[in-house]
């Protein structure tokens, strides 16, 4: 299962204050409807502020506490999103508890009153739900999520979903057998989980939130409380805290309310629990350790200062909003600053981020500035991150600062409501779940925009200036820095903090708006060709210029729009001497701005018009992709950005300073994680070294790419004529109108030939190819691999491969998992290639300690052989097939499966054939078939074996 890791912790509490406008609600709460809300038990966060919630949402209460938050929603047409969250986390385990919290979670998958071990997974399977995807659970430090998503609104889904959610609230078994097979499980999960990032996190949160059980409660536990788990000590945490008043279940889909209402009622109201609840002392934050050091190889380079602010958990009235709605703002005109500094040559940082919080789990408020220095400057970065917040300190917010910020905010609003009609089912359920904290109202998004527009109206710079300082401005913060090597020393890394808080301050420099020079790209080219494909929904149009463009109009994400450009041959077309910047190619392109506008430019001149718009570059195997989403208002905007970066690209020096930096911390944290190491190895190898076809940086790739010679591969590239393909609530005459003025303007451009990208088939049967990774001794991956055909070879092959990987998946989990508890996540499937001819491949790999490898190595040969001898039994096809076929049939209510799809079908028009197949191929797949694909292509040819070690091991 997941869980909320250290690691999360640690990048919420330094990431940036993401501008979510508090909601702000002037009308008092309303008689709640009779009947939903008891008058006893945990209180909404709307009730707590005395704010009117969204209507659409049904708020209820049973008279035993529980609550309940239902709506209706219409789109996609089916499908439910169910939720059960318990209050509490690691946060409420006594000190022998340490990580049983996320061991409860596990057992609520391994057998209840009703249901026995492994059927919870079996069940969902077969209404075609997948594990991880649809079906799993999270535990954090102040709650767990039990998280299932249904692909149909069936009255078998809300049956299955409600039984699920009390077996799990009231009725688990915690067979102490069980329990011990899971504890193999959970030590794998603090393996793979653990690394230097991770590691550097938990050193910060002990410097920050000393004196408090934050840090001493993180939900992965400690080994040695795993390893001692007994049935009565899970069970002691499970009826303390797993109780109808700590309980509320989320659903959201195409149902009936009052139905499901009345469902919740009949099942739920019965359930009592007079255990007194866990309601342990938290503590205060008292950290003794201003400055702290942490020095660890392949550690992240970064600096963390945090000024410790008193905890604020008032309800959200209107006027307490207002004081958040103010502090965001403030903490992203410091983020804008902050990415303009990053952005300009010669910067000694390559970014960084401010963000406040109000309460951290109750124990302290945080306001933080994290930067991330260049390798050897962090002196520098230190004193230019500090002085952008002093400049803001000493004069104050702008009005030209505001006038960055409020477009965008506005823009946000206007963009959520429009979208508010079509949102998935999922995302509203997960947003619900932040309306059971006592503080957080939760209101529509209409209700948002005309209670926050008329503040926004009346807000002046001053305001955000009070806020900044009086969060960042009264006190000299901690400071916390991590590094791989060259310890400071403490003292002087303290003398360089005060250095900067005290030098004096140069004058600030007021920067020119820039305007945008990109709005003529010539004279438009005439529509040579357009054609209507009336089974993909979609019209083609080809301009004189060479322009190909692709329209399909769909309402699935209202006022959205998707836009993808394929220019060029892609990393096919990429000569060998050139490979080793591959990894470099995106970078080049987005941060290198254009000829006449930096980035930072760019952002800046996007700001201030408030238009949702973006550029992204991929470097696919025939073609490079530019991309971006945006709305029907600024489409025309989104693909001049987009052309701006084709036509006239900058590469400018920048991005060259960056280029060192960005590369060896990707290479960094990849060597440090045994996972990364063996996934790059099983690239070289099966792929014979050739890395257009996939493959992660290496040290020596970083060290050979220099960023002068990054132009001379794109150049070409970019002057070629662009495919385009627009999906999204817009017509085909705009769409058509905002290509033919950017793309379809301008000369003729050639049109590079597809270029030929091929794989060799790799052998198996040799010695194993073994790779060392730079963490802890106990981590490890074996992983067994055999070549097979591309997708076009044999079609009903690759079908058949997708279902024998999933087959053979789920019984690496009954076996390796449960039964034995040697790993956390083993993994198995197939693929077979669309886009490279001999390019298919089945893979099994599994985490373990490297003592476990032979165990596995013989559980794996046993397993091919049954799976070779005998045909699956009818159920376990449907577990394994029901998930994919319904994971096919959802994936077009997704504006980016037609994307996807139809970039394919224009650079290759027989994957229209492949994509209308897809669903009956895989319900062609027979038991037979299954067995055929183990006895025939996987049990009777030796592996390629693959093998990631610790280093020295």
């Amino acid at each position: 299962m997941n869980e909320t890791s250290p690691t999360k912790t640690f990048l919420r509490l330094a990431a940036a204050l993401a501008l979510a406008l508090p909601l702000l609600a002037s009308q008092a709460l309303a008689d709640a409807p009779a009947g939903t809300l008891a008058a006893t038990g945990p209180k909404w966060g709307f009730e707590q502020s005395q704010r009117m919630p969204d209507p659409a949402v049904r708020f209820g209460r049973l008279p035993n506490g529980l609550r309940y938050a239902l709506q209706r929603n219409e789109t996609p047409r089916d499908g439910v999103a169910m939720r059960m969250r318990i209050g509490s986390g690691s946060l409420q385990e006594r000190d022998e508890e340490r990580g049983l919290s996320h061991f409860l979670e596990h057992m609520a998958f391994r057998g209840s009153a009703n249901l026995p071990d492994g059927e919870v997974v079996r069940m969902l399977e077969r209404q075609g739900l997948r594990f991880g995807p649809d079906t799993n659970a999270s535990t954090g430090l102040d709650q767990t999520i039990y998280h299932f998503n249904f692909p149909k609104a069936d009255a078998a889904a809300l049956d299955t979903g409600l039984l699920l959610f009390r077996e799990i609230g009231e009725r688990l078994t915690l067979d102490p057998q069980l329990i011990e097979q899971e504890k193999g499980v959970i030590l794998s999960e603090e393996r793979v989980r653990d690394g230097p990032t991770l590691r550097a996190g938990v050193a910060q949160l002990q410097q920050q939130l000393e004196g408090t059980r934050v840090p001493q409660r993180l939900p992965i536990g400690r080994i040695e409380t795993v390893q001692a788990a007994t049935a009565e000590r899970l069970r002691r945490y499970y009826t303390a805290n797993y109780r109808p008043d700590n309980a509320t279940i989320i659903v959201v889909g195409n149902i009936d309310v009052d139905a499901v209402e009345r469902q919740i009622r009949a099942r739920f109201a019965d359930w009592r629990n007079d255990t007194p609840a866990d309601t342990p002392d938290l503590g205060v934050a008292r950290p003794t350790r201003p400055t702290v050091e942490y020095v660890v190889p392949d550690a992240p380079s970064a600096l963390t200062l945090t000024w410790l602010r008193p905890v604020d958990v008032r309800p959200h009235t209107p006027a307490v909003s207002r004081e958040f709605l103010v502090q965001g703002l403030a903490v992203s005109a410091l983020n804008q600053r902050l990415r303009d500094r990053a952005q300009q040559p010669g910067s000694p940082f390559l970014g960084a981020t401010a963000s406040l919080r109000a309460s951290v789990y109750g124990v302290a408020g945080l306001a933080q500035l994290a930067v991330q220095a260049q390798p050897g400057r962090w002196t520098d970065a230190l004193d230019a991150a500090v002085a952008e917040l002093r400049q803001l300190l000493a004069h104050g917010v702008s009005d030209a600062d505001l006038q960055r910020l409020l477009p965008g905010v506005r823009s946000q609003m206007q963009a959520r409501l429009a979208q508010e009609p079509t949102r998935p089912h999922g995302a509203i359920a997960d947003r619900l779940i932040n309306a059971v904290q006592p503080h957080a109202p939760y209101l529509s998004a209409q209700q948002a925009m005309t209670e926050t527009e008329p503040l926004l109206a009346a807000l002046q710079p001053e305001e955000l200036t009070e806020s900044l300082r009086r969060n960042f401005g009264d006190t000299q913060p901690l400071l916390f820095r991590s590094t791989q090597s060259g310890p400071f020393g403490v003292e002087k890394v303290n003398q360089q903090l005060v250095h900067a808080m005290t030098r004096p301050l140069a004058e600030p420099v007021v920067v020119a708006a820039a305007d945008w020079p990109y709005t003529d790209f010539g004279p438009p080219s005439a529509i040579v060709a357009r054609t209507q494909d009336a089974e993909l929904g979609t019209t083609n149009v080809q301009f004189a210029n060479g322009t190909r463009l692709v329209i399909k109009s769909t309402s699935l994400q209202k006022d959205s729009v998707s836009v993808r450009v394929q220019v060029g041959q892609g990393r096919a077309g990429i000569a060998p001497k050139d490979w080793h910047a591959i990894w470099a190619l995106g970078p080049a392109v987005t941060l290198g701005g254009t000829g006449q506008r930096s980035a930072s430019e760019i952002q800046q001149w996007q700001q201030r018009s408030g238009q949702r718009i973006a550029v992204g570059f991929g470097v696919g195997q025939h073609a490079f992709t530019l991309s971006g989403t945006t709305r029907p208002a600024d489409l025309l905007a989104q693909l001049q950005l987009l052309a701006a970066h084709v036509r006239d690209p900058g590469f400018r020096p920048e991005f060259g300073e960056k280029l060192a930096a960005l590369g060896g911390s990707q290479v960094a944290s990849l060597e440090a994680q045994p996972a990364g190491v063996h996934s790059r190895e099983v690239s070289r190898v099966m792929n014979r070294g050739d890395a257009r076809l996939g493959a992660q940086p290496s040290a020596a790739d970083v060290r050979a790419t220099r960023a002068d010679a990054l132009p001379a591969l794109l150049k070409p590239a970019l002057a070629g004529a662009p495919d385009i393909v627009i999906v999204g609530d817009v017509t085909e005459e705009a769409a058509i109108a905002a290509v033919q003025a950017t793309f379809g303007a301008g000369d003729e451009r050639p049109r590079q030939p597809r270029a030929e990208l091929k794989a060799e088939p790799v052998a198996g049967g040799a010695a194993p190819y073994v790779v060392h990774h730079r963490g802890r001794a106990d981590q490890a991956v074996l992983g067994w691999y055999w070549a097979m055909p591309d997708h076009w070879t044999d079609p009903a092959l690759s079908y058949t491969g997708r279902v024998a990987g999933a087959v053979l998946r789920a019984r690496l989990v009954d076996t390796v998992r449960a039964k034995l508890g040697i790993t956390y996540s083993p993994q198995a499937g197939a693929f077979a290639s669309m886009d490279v001819p001999g390019s298919g491949r089945f893979a099994v790999n599994v985490e373990m300690p490297p003592e476990k490898f032979d165990t596995v190595r013989e559980l794996l040969r046993a397993q091919l052989r049954e799976l070779a001898e005998q045909p699956v039994s009818a159920d376990e096809l449907q577990r394994a097939l029901q998930p994919r076929v319904e994971s096919v049939l959802k994936e077009p209510e997704n504006p980016l499966y037609w994307v996807n799809w139809l970039a394919r079908i224009q650079a290759e028009p027989r994957m229209k054939d492949a994509m209308r197949a897809e669903v009956a191929g895989l319900q062609a797949v027979t038991a037979e078939g299954v067995q055929a694909y183990f006895r025939d292509h996987i049990a009777p040819r030796p592996p390629v074996e693959v093998v990631a070690r610790a280093a020295g091991s």
